[in-house]
């Protein structure tokens, strides 16, 4: 066999780079030197762009870039550059949002062709080999006869994606607020599914930070939370939940949750954590708690690495097939649940309601615990104990089988989203270990992913942290920081969060646009300056950055900071109105910046009240005394050694309360 001779992906370090280092494509990373070469040799660039766990993703590079005919051609008539989508999310979204103009969708693999000088026009997502063949073939001949065409193109693609990024600023009176939530909840009404949960058809995300919006205090007496708690009980027994292993699937291709896309990303879990601890405390569903202790079991034991922070993500593939590693055939399931198969076969839908495809079932929840122990003569905690057994012997089955492949790149906004999912189910479940947890992972990112100036990086392999970060990388990361320092005491997190928040104003901040861009002004290179306003799986960054300005101006006393909030909300607020499934975590910013409570809790034993009253209502901001006087927000209280709560807000801070009872009653 002839030996294969590596591109330059050789030298990355991202597992989905690497998987094409051996490509006959020549293959570059997306960097300053592969720019200037295009423009040097007027060549086109053809940007490839994908992730580790893409399973169209490599069904692309077995059909077309493995194969030499295909290769010649690409290498012949471009610049080809391979971009790992998590490393890169900046360049993703610039021609991303290119291909989306051009044809309303998009998706991975992500495939645009661009002018020497870097300006995208035109694009698509999975091609077969004969379709991109001759895709190729006629942007060269377009090119090298320089047709006009590429370049008007590529002209309204680049000023089209301008566009996009913002409304013309606008103002509105503050009567609109109370509003506007209102009209929000009722159009996302029309666009929810409220058979299957979720929004319609399919396939189906799980979009945790919608489904948070809904689980909010505001809307529990609302339809709204109902249908976020049949959404949540059906994702738990359905297949997108690895039934066997714990956490969640990346999506589920069909309306009622059962097949997934097998791929697990670390984001998903990581927020789906802390949404099942919160569902699980105000509806006390003891499946949304078995559903919170499994996923942390399953982040633990398959993501997280020895230094202490969390790998991306599983790949959806083994052995060349997806979902091989979690599909069941029904000798498979008898042979690994012995004694139990018959039971549980049932309850899990063998055969029946798990069937997929080749006689394999995706195991789901077919029947409700209690009915189903109750059915078969069986007490609940009996039913419980047999099926724990059965679990553990199909996880102990499962794992003698090839596993999926680990990107164990670790990405600083994917970890921070997981300390908030920790920490958030440590103070509802009384967890320091999760709680220890989160704060090594903190740890981790804040003495190894820290740049020399005081930025931080967006990426970390190998003992080498890289890339700038990014907007969602600090916001995220600086609400896990409030988020630790609400449930420790520890100052140092809330000082190290306003330091960075410091960082973003000098490094991010767009005064023209009052929003931050999403990749630092002075460290980018792209044709335009990029904002991401969208909430998605994830919130969007700067609805994230809204969140903490508002809290920082609470603490830190800076009516500035809710000012350019309070901007930046109304920026946004025509769009919310008119799409209120993106715009979820905007509507959160929104509430937070009319109501400002904060309770600051003084005196003997401050911390441990403080986490009772977080126990009960964690969705308000609480600081306690101890070392946070260095705080202006707790400094100007009055040092008593006996308790008192002051309950703060817009108008100020009230009289002193000295039981909490009467603080949760006010509240």
């Amino acid at each position: 066999m002839k030996k294969r001779k590596p591109n330059a992906l050789i030298h990355e370090s991202s597992p989905y780079l690497l998987q094409h280092a051996y490509n006959p494509v020549n293959w570059h990373a997306w960097n300053n030197k592969t720019l200037t070469a295009a423009k040097e040799q007027n060549k086109m660039l053809l940007v490839s762009i994908g992730y580790s766990a893409c399973h169209w993703c490599h069904v692309m590079e077995e059909e077309s870039f493995e194969n030499e005919a295909v290769a010649a051609l690409m290498n012949q008539h471009f610049i080809c550059v391979k971009i790992d989508r998590e490393e890169r999310p900046d360049v993703d979204q610039f021609f991303m949002e290119a291909v989306q103009l051009l044809s309303g969708r998009g998706g991975w693999p992500l495939n645009c062709f661009a002018l020497p000088d870097g300006r995208p026009f035109w694009g698509g997502t999975y091609f077969r080999k004969e379709q991109w063949m001759d895709v190729l073939q006629q942007i060269a001949s377009l090119f090298n006869q320089k047709d006009p065409a590429l370049l008007e193109q590529a002209e309204q693609l680049t000023q089209g994606i301008k566009s996009n990024q913002f409304a013309p600023l606008s103002v509105h009176s503050e009567t609109d607020n109370s509003l506007l939530i209102e009209i929000m909840a009722k159009k996302l009404a029309t666009q929810l599914d409220w058979e299957e949960g979720g929004t319609q058809g399919a396939p189906k995300f799980p979009m945790p930070d919608l489904l948070n919006f809904q689980l909010l205090p505001e809307n529990t007496s609302s339809k709204l939370y109902d249908h976020a708690i049949l959404s949540l009980k059906k994702m738990a027994c359905g297949g997108i939940y690895d039934q066997v292993g714990g956490g969640f699937a990346r999506y589920s291709v069909d309306r009622r949750w059962h097949v997934p896309h097998f791929e697990k990303m670390l984001y998903d879990n990581a927020q789906l954590i802390g949404l099942y601890a919160q569902a699980w405390k105000s509806s006390q569903n003891s499946l949304f708690a078995e559903v919170v202790h499994q996923s942390i079991q399953f982040c633990e034991r398959e993501l997280l690495g020895p230094e202490g922070a969390f790998m991306a993500s599983l790949d959806a593939d083994s052995e060349g097939e997806e979902g091989k590693f979690y599909v069941w055939t029904t000798n498979e399931f008898v042979d690994a649940a012995a004694t139990e198969a018959t039971l549980m076969a049932e309850f899990f839908g063998l055969g029946d309601k798990a069937l997929w495809e080749d006689n394999k079932n995706v195991l789901i929840q077919a029947f409700d615990a209690k009915s189903y122990a109750a059915k078969n003569g069986l007490s609940l905690e009996a039913f419980h104990e047999k099926k724990k057994n059965t679990l553990q012997n199909l996880l102990q089955y499962r794992s003698k089988r090839v596993r999926p492949a680990t990107d164990d790149k670790r990405l600083l906004s994917w970890n921070a989203l997981m300390i908030i999912g920790l920490v958030k189910a440590a103070s509802i479940f009384d967890r320091d270990d999760w709680l220890k947890t989160a704060e090594k992972t903190a740890e981790f990112i804040s003495t190894q992913m820290r740049q020399a100036d005081g930025g931080l990086f967006r990426s970390w392999k190998n003992d080498e942290a890289k890339i700038a970060a990014f907007l969602d990388d600090y916001a995220f990361y600086i609400q896990a920081l409030f988020e630790l320092f609400q449930q420790t005491g520890k100052v140092t997190y809330a000082i190290q969060g306003h330091e960075l928040i410091q960082y973003t104003l000098r490094h991010f901040l767009v005064e023209s646009q009052q929003s931050f861009a999403y990749s630092d002004l002075n460290n980018t290179d792209l044709p335009v300056v990029s904002f991401e306003n969208f909430d998605n799986v994830n919130p969007s960054s700067n609805a994230a950055m809204a969140h903490v300005l508002i809290k920082a101006s609470m603490l830190f006393e800076k009516p500035e900071y809710s000012k350019l909030a309070e901007k930046m909300i109304q920026q946004q607020a025509p769009k919310m109105a008119e799409y209120p499934s993106s715009f979820s975590h905007w509507a959160q910013a929104l509430l937070l910046l009319e109501t400002q409570q904060l309770i600051v809790v003084v005196g003997e034993n401050a911390l441990q009240a403080a986490q009772l009253v977080r126990k009960q209502i964690n969705t308000l901001t609480l600081v306690a005394t101890d070392e946070s006087r260095q705080l202006p927000a707790v400094a100007s209280k009055p040092e008593t050694s006996e308790q008192r709560f002051y309950l703060c807000d817009t108008d100020g801070c009230r009289p002193a309360f000295s039981a909490i009872e009467q603080v949760l009653k006010e509240v």
